[in-house]
């Protein structure tokens, strides 16, 4: 665990969690490895100091945007299902880690999970491909390139390492202290029809 996260597992009160909850806390600690495993791939292939074709920035866009929906699924209502809440499993998080966390989940709303015209980030515009003609040939061009840098990416690293390390945690405790209902075989419904 980094100097930044702080656990308190006297501010935790196993009675306040029901069903639903702990499915969603045992389901996070899979998006929370989801994100990392995407992120890690993102800083194993990419050297932020070259320049890359379109092809591959899109790939490495592609781990980004995986890592940015799994680490703020967790914290994302949907379909009036619970969210995470990281002070009921007595995880603190500093003020950067909030900040950091904060601007995964807005860009998740904005950009990634929804078209918000604000955030909206391309060149459209038309030329004429041959001189005896007075065809037009539409061109789009897309920003390509990463939300985070570098550094960024090694706070979002540790952070999930905690996330990881806290949740982890909390289950084991849960485990030890509610044997009996932390044993479950979850499908999702199109798998139980």
């Amino acid at each position: 665990m980094s100097q930044q996260m702080k656990f308190n597992k006297e501010k935790r009160d196993f009675s306040l969690f029901n069903e639903e909850q702990i499915q969603r806390i045992i389901y996070s600690l899979w998006d929370f490895q989801q994100a990392l495993s995407a992120l890690t791939f993102l800083l194993e292939e990419c050297d932020f100091k070259k320049k890359y074709a379109k092809v591959q920035l899109r790939k490495f866009r592609c781990y980004e945007t995986n890592m940015i929906v799994s680490l703020a699924r967790p914290f994302t209502k949907a379909r009036g299902k619970s969210i995470l809440s990281l002070k009921k499993l007595g995880i603190y998080l500093e003020s950067k880690e909030k900040i950091l966390l904060e601007r995964v989940i807005g860009i998740r709303n904005e950009i990634v999970a929804h078209s918000d015209n604000r955030e909206m980030y391309f060149k459209f515009q038309t030329m004429e491909p041959f001189d005896d003609s007075k065809i037009k040939m539409p061109i789009a061009v897309f920003y390509e390139g990463l939300h985070f840098e570098g550094e960024e990416f090694d706070q979002l690293e540790l952070l999930l390492h905690d996330l990881i390390h806290g949740v982890s945690r909390f289950i084991f405790d849960w485990a030890n202290k509610h044997p009996s209902k932390i044993e479950m075989f979850v499908l999702p419904d199109r798998l139980n029809g």
